[in-house]
């Protein structure tokens, strides 16, 4: 439908402060609920009804009222927002009826005795055949919605096609962005391997046109793998030192080659000792046990002979001894250079960067098994130099190395060069985190991509678009060309208008509705006889001293026919009608109900068969509970598109009103009887001031004005008249509590206000929840099933003894 307020936020505007609609305007799933098509609004009086039409009004007038200002608030509706500062170009076309209109138009109801003025109007006047004609021709051209038929039924075709087409695209771009948030951060943004805290939709579109750049590539499998294994890495400590190995195989060869060689003989020969090196080789070794300690072999306990130490002298010359010195010294050298290679390597995997130990320990494994082969040729020289010592008189030959010094060169150069790599990692590991991290990240986004085929659905989203700004320019054409149709037949009513009508209107409505044919507003030529005035009259005389039922009703018919005037017929207005009834007898508040239901809501047929509705948004506030169960009988508008109808109620917190949803209660069975009940069921907990102020306020009056409809029909009949508190001592007994609760009403609590400063917080006053209290547990205590249904009639729970 379109041209509906939905809510209303209100910062500070006269009684409303800090009023946020999403949180105050919800039913009891705790969902939001919008202003509907038709809204029925009740408050008490001062509630803040009238300052609540002052902000609609100020639509209307495009304008702040006086005294408003610094006042703010903000509107929210299907053409737009509006707030205070945006009155003079907002698109909502708004009426008001409230007690500003009636100033603003008909002071004389307000001023009678010093000359106040009615403000003229004109409606269609006298019928020109040729203005009809033209006027019809255009209308036909116009069409209706309806009717499916003219530029207005192809217009809201075409916005029909615009909202489709935006929507579309809307729902396609609003899912791309959804996907790419929810990826954003679940995916990226939880994941601390990518080490970003902070990560949006607008970071991973960055990333997505960093994987569309050219020579962008994913990493591997593998390579992921390597980042993460890095990502984990910890600083290490500097290796200290460097691998140094020294082979001394060349030089001790050098040594032993001529001890291995060299040729001896003994100088008198024993020949059994040259056949024999090991008998040779244990006779050495005996004569370092004999000589000079015995003459008897240790062996075989016979005499040595006297002469056996010249011929074994003899035997072993000086130059064998200092042979086998010399092998002793060279033995001892290839030993100790044997020990060395075990720790010629001190260096582990551990102390290497990922990268570095693995390539370290290959390194190391090469060098070690090139060193086995070393030390096989050092064992073999050393084996060599053992034969000679064991048979000194027999050269031993020595065959070539087999190790290979370069070879082993080469991997201590390789495991040097590795130790300053690690080491310089150190200082760039955590710029080389920050490109893994970087590097997994753009991998993990172009593998999302291609999953969503992202490509692809920007190409969708893009046609979804052209689509949606073709036809809303279309749509834009045809509202400017409907609007220039619309000018003209507004330029063709102009030439009818006739304020004389307007006047006669107003009487027509006083007349069928109310049947004042006492009281008329005529239209007089005024004193320079080209324009005229309206003025009320009586019997066809000037009318004053007016009652302020009959100013209700002649402002109330006036403003209904102004709504009949060119400026507003045919309009799609928002209509807000602010407590019409405030001074009115039960047979004029019918009537007043009547007059909105006929010429307002209740609809009309076109053509078709079609309904109409002669408003497209209508507020009405009240204070009185039984208009509002007239309003009930209001026609009601469909559900659908934006119709519907919902009930309001505007309460006083103090000195601050708020807007909430109807109770169920007050909206089904519309009687004060269960409202006070509820007022003062809410008294029952001190801890409820702290939510809402007001019930605590008006807690005297309200439960006098309860118990006195609950107590009268409790008990019809007043044995002692003389006695006002009959009923209660009746009902209450005569305990303590009921003597205070008697009191209080007689003296204090009726007259709360005139006692009670409405600064101070009603937490005060102590005894109000203990008197609310002693007077529910009574009800109960009477009858436990009227309890029951009062409660459940106000949506509480029920008691249970």
């Amino acid at each position: 439908m379109g041209s509906v307020i939905n809510q209303i936020d209100i910062p500070s505007f006269g009684s409303f402060s800090g009023l946020e609609w999403k949180k105050s305007v919800k039913d009891s799933g705790k969902t939001v609920q919008n202003f509907k098509r038709l809204n029925i609004l009740y408050g008490r009086n001062y509630s803040g009804k009238t300052t609540l039409s002052r902000i609609f009004r100020s639509l209307e007038t495009r304008k702040l009222p006086s005294n408003y200002a610094g006042s703010s608030f903000a509107m929210i509706g299907d053409k737009g927002a509006v707030t205070h500062t945006g009155l003079p170009t907002h698109n909502y076309d708004v009426r008001v009826y409230n007690r500003d209109f009636v100033t603003d138009n008909l002071s004389f109801l307000v001023n009678q005795e010093i000359g106040g003025v009615i403000k003229t109007f004109a409606i269609v006047g006298e019928q020109n055949k040729e203005i009809d004609d033209a006027i019809a021709a255009i209308e036909a051209k116009l069409g209706s919605v309806e009717g499916k038929a003219g530029l207005r039924f192809d217009l809201e075709s075409k916005k029909k096609d615009r909202d489709t087409t935006k929507s579309a695209h809307t729902t396609a771009s609003s899912g791309l962005e959804e996907k790419l948030r929810l990826h954003a951060s679940d995916k990226i943004k939880k994941n601390r391997q990518y080490g970003t805290a902070v990560y949006n939709i607008s970071h991973i579109k960055n990333d997505i046109a960093s994987t569309k750049r050219p020579g962008f590539v994913a990493l591997t499998t593998e390579e992921q793998a390597a980042k993460l294994t890095l990502l984990k890495q910890e600083a290490l400590p500097d290796i200290t030192g460097t691998l140094a190995v020294t082979l001394k195989l060349e030089s001790l060869t050098a040594t032993a080659e001529p001890l291995l060689s060299k040729t001896i003989t003994p100088t008198k020969a024993i020949e059994e000792l040259l056949k024999d090196s090991a008998l040779q080789l244990w006779v050495k070794q005996g004569m370092g046990h004999h000589r000079e300690k015995r003459d008897t072999c240790a062996f075989c306990r016979q005499d040595l002979p006297h002469d056996i130490w010249q011929v074994l002298d003899e035997h072993f010359s000086k130059e064998s001894g200092d042979l086998e010195t010399a092998l002793d010294a060279a033995i001892t050298s290839v030993t100790d250079e044997i020990a060395t290679i075990a720790g010629l390597n001190t260096f582990t995997g551990t102390q290497f960067y990922a990268d570095e130990r693995t390539a370290f320990e290959s390194r190391s494994k090469a060098l070690s098994q090139a060193l086995a082969v070393y030390k096989k040729d050092l064992e073999v020289l050393k084996k060599s130099l053992e034969t000679r010592k064991n048979n000194l008189f027999q050269p031993v030959s020595l065959n070539a190395p087999w190790y290979n010094a370069k070879e082993i060169e080469k991997h201590v150069d390789d495991i040097n060069a590795l130790i300053i790599k690690s080491n310089g990692k150190t200082t760039t590991l955590e710029k080389d985190k920050t490109t893994a991290r970087d590097a997994l990240r753009l991998a993990d986004v172009f593998a999302f991509v291609e999953a969503i085929t992202y490509d692809k659905e920007l190409g969708r989203i893009a046609t979804l678009k052209t689509g949606a700004d073709t036809a809303s320019t279309a749509c834009t054409d045809a509202e400017k060309v409907l609007r220039e149709t619309e000018g003209e037949v507004q330029a063709l009513r102009a030439k009818q208008k006739d304020e004389r009508k307007g006047a006669e209107r107003v009487n027509s409505l006083l007349n069928n509705f109310f049947g004042h044919d006492g009281i008329k507003l005529e239209a007089r030529d005024d004193a320079d006889k080209v324009t005229v005035k309206f003025e009320i009259t009586r019997d066809g005389k000037a009318a004053y001293n007016l009652s302020e039922g009959e100013c209700s009703l002649i402002a109330f018919c006036y403003f209904m026919a102004r709504l009949e005037d060119p400026e507003s017929k045919g309009k799609d207005l928002i209509i807000y009608i602010d407590d019409p009834i405030s001074s009115l007898d039960g047979n004029h508040i019918f009537f007043m109900f009547s007059l909105i239901e006929s010429l307002i809501a209740k609809p009309t047929k076109n053509p078709d068969g079609s309904n109409s509705y002669g408003y497209k948004q209508l507020f009405i506030s009240t204070h009185n509970l039984d208009f509002l169960k007239y309003l009930k009988k209001l026609s009601l508008p469909p559900e659908k598109n934006h119709g519907g109808n919902q009930h309001f109620i505007i309460e006083r917190n103090g000195g601050t009103s708020a807007i909430s949803l109807m109770p169920s209660y007050l909206k089904e069975y519309i009687t004060e009887f269960n409202y006070l009940f509820h007022q003062i069921y809410k008294c029952r907990d001190a801890e409820y001031v702290k939510i809402s102020h007001e019930p605590f306020y008006s807690f005297g009056n309200n439960l006098r004005k309860f118990l006195e409809a609950f107590l009268f029909y409790k008990y019809p009949h007043h044995d002692n008249q003389n006695d006002g508190l009959e009923r209660m001592k009746k009902f209450f007994g005569d305990d303590d509590m009921a003597v205070t609760l008697i009191n209080r009403l007689n003296n204090e609590l009726s007259h709360l206000e005139s006692i009670f400063d409405r600064s101070m917080k009603p937490v005060e006053i102590p005894e109000i929840p203990k008197l609310a209290n002693y007077v529910l547990d009574k009800i109960y205590e009477k009858d436990p099933h009227q309890y029951n249904s009062l409660v459940k009639s106000i949506g509480a729970p029920e008691r249970v003894s």
